[in-house]
């Protein structure tokens, strides 16, 4: 179940849409999803069936305005209300008091099914794909540069950093393991 906001009634995936309408406005559906596509910061899936509902959830509640743009395909230029702007401010304060969903965490819990030697080509895997997305935010970060961006960057590192040492000690561990 989507958890949501006891401040704003929005799932953290509508506020974070509202958060990027806000970042690029005036912007559009399609910029949103651009923006966010060229960023491995970001752990949503922004696809065509995912965004554009959200934002019409989003217009309907008064967060977002939107504006026609005459070029045929019936475009729109989105901006956050005085109320959206109030809903991001919020969204910012309204940290969650649990754990992020982690599909490595819950991935070792049936590791037992593998064999021993399964498990540890996992875990080799698991830390391939690790510096793959590493070597992606790093390149991402040279490109786009910005106090804020860097800051994002950062935890990704960070995260994928941490994320690589715990499958270190994984891999000590399942050596004793049977």
């Amino acid at each position: 179940m989507k958890r949501k906001s006891r401040v704003t009634g929005l799932t953290e995936f509508e506020s974070h849409v509202l958060a990027l309408i806000w970042r690029h406005q005036p912007t559009t559906a399609y910029q949103v999803r651009h923006a966010h596509a060229h960023s491995p910061t970001l752990d949503f899936a922004l696809s065509q069936g995912s965004v554009y509902p959200v934002i019409e959830r989003l217009k309907a509640r008064g967060f977002v305005d939107a504006v026609a743009v005459k070029d045929g395909r019936r475009t729109e230029q989105l901006s956050c209300t005085t109320e959206g702007e109030g809903a991001v401010k919020a969204w910012l304060s309204d940290f969650p008091a649990r754990l992020p969903d982690d599909p490595l965490r819950s991935r070792i819990l049936a590791l037992s099914i593998l064999a021993k030697d399964e498990r540890a080509g996992w875990v080799k895997s698991a830390k391939e794909c690790l510096l793959e997305d590493l070597a992606h935010v790093e390149e991402f970060a040279e490109t786009n540069p910005g106090p804020l961006l860097d800051l994002a960057h950062d935890n990704a590192r960070s995260t994928l950093l941490a994320r690589i040492r715990w499958l270190e000690r994984v891999e000590g561990k399942l050596e004793t393991v049977d």
